[in-house]
């Protein structure tokens, strides 16, 4: 049953497409879409002691200090350990007492296990990389409304209109490549350039696993046509393009100069700069006439009926407070969807570049059309 249901939302998965950012949002982009798995692992966060934070509050119950709060979270997230960690750690900072309990997963598995569990949950939140997966389980019913402050003050593009779902970061494609295998002179300046047969045997990229990969094939698409798309997938192919199910082999292939160019979601540039490979990045199609960058997001949820509905509302508030965006944003070189919270070191802001404007509806309506395309010019 559940291989079923992972099946109809693995069309879905890590696609994430943003409306064009038309004020600097200040936005972090979304870590990265895995490829479902056979099995979810499951992973304990221990608390650590810190100061306490000041608590929530509502008008139904007295104010706790951070340290009077306890008890165990579940949270669900098809975001890898090493990007999420993190967040996790600093919110058992504000409350030591809190057990937060991690069950990791594809975004296609993640949701068919919550349409399985639905008449018992075991999960409080979801997170993933994936918002039109959102989008359908809160069609489904899977989701609660959150009318929480910190929700409300997203903008409308990036949340659900009674919050069932909100964005945490955003992230644009870009290229990466070896500098020590890539000169400056040819480098590309398009996603065009990389049918390019001087390219050939040397690129890497996520397949149709990948919901990132996916979500630029459609707006390809609707931008420049069936034919234009095809193509660019039939250069991929004919250029011998390696293909992955997901961004962590694809920017360690570039940064070890196994391959010299690499598609990708920018922070996966940063992430192989800090730690010391010689690459470089490229933001496409910034000329005129061309697409502009595409963004896409990583998003919560908290779970109808979940076991601890008011630690899931704590937690998803942490993740919009200024102290969590500032987790992602100097961690994971994340942009941020809450205004003010700045970006780390070297990442430049969203307003610097041209974005591509989307209709999330459009997108969700052509998807299954665009991949069938895609599969049939040789995307695997």
């Amino acid at each position: 049953m559940r291989q079923m249901l992972a099946h109809r939302f693995s069309v879905f998965a890590g696609l994430l497409i943003l409306a064009l950012v038309v004020v600097a949002c200040g936005g972090q982009p979304a870590a990265e879409l895995q490829a479902p798995t056979a099995q979810p692992t499951v992973g304990a966060v221990e608390p650590t002691a810190a100061s306490p934070a000041a608590a929530p509050t509502s008008a139904a119950q007295p104010a706790q200090s951070s340290a009077e709060l306890s008890g165990e979270l579940v949270v669900y997230t098809s975001r890898s350990e090493a990007l999420f960690k993190p967040v996790l750690e600093e919110f058992n900072k504000a409350y030591p007492n809190i057990t937060v309990t991690m069950l990791s997963g594809g975004n296609g598995d993640l949701a068919a296990r919550l349409l399985e569990e639905r008449a018992s949950t075991k999960a409080d939140v979801l997170i993933n990389s994936d918002m039109l997966t959102m989008m359908s389980l809160a069609a489904e019913g899977v989701f609660a409304p959150n009318d929480a402050p910190t929700v409300a003050n997203i903008s409308p593009d990036y949340r659900a209109e009674d919050g069932r779902w909100v964005a945490l970061t955003l992230r644009p494609r870009v290229i990466m490549y070896n500098t020590e295998l890539v000169t400056p002179d040819e480098l590309p300046t398009k996603m065009a350039d990389l049918t390019d047969p001087k390219w050939k045997g040397q690129i890497g990229s996520a397949d149709s696993r990948n919901g990132a990969m996916l979500a630029q094939l459609v707006i390809m698409r609707q931008e420049q046509g069936d034919e234009a798309m095809t193509s660019f997938v039939q250069g991929l192919a004919a250029n011998e393009t390696q293909w992955f199910g997901g961004h962590t082999d694809v920017r360690q292939a570039v940064g070890a100069g196994e391959l010299k160019l690499g598609l990708v979601n920018h922070y996966y540039y940063h992430l192989s700069k800090a730690e010391g490979a010689p690459v470089g990045i490229i933001y496409p199609d910034q000329g005129e006439g061309e697409l502009g960058l595409v963004v896409n997001t990583t998003n919560a949820a908290i779970i109808k009926d979940a076991p601890h509905p008011e630690l899931a509302k704590l937690f998803v508030d942490f993740m919009l407070s200024p102290e969590g965006q500032k987790v992602y944003a100097e961690k994971n070189f994340e942009y941020p969807v809450v205004a003010g919270v700045a970006l780390a070191e070297g990442v430049p802001p969203l307003s610097d570049f041209k974005l591509k404007d989307v209709s999330l509806k459009s997108v969700w309506d052509e998807l299954d059309s665009t991949k069938a395309l895609a599969a049939g010019a040789g995307l695997p």
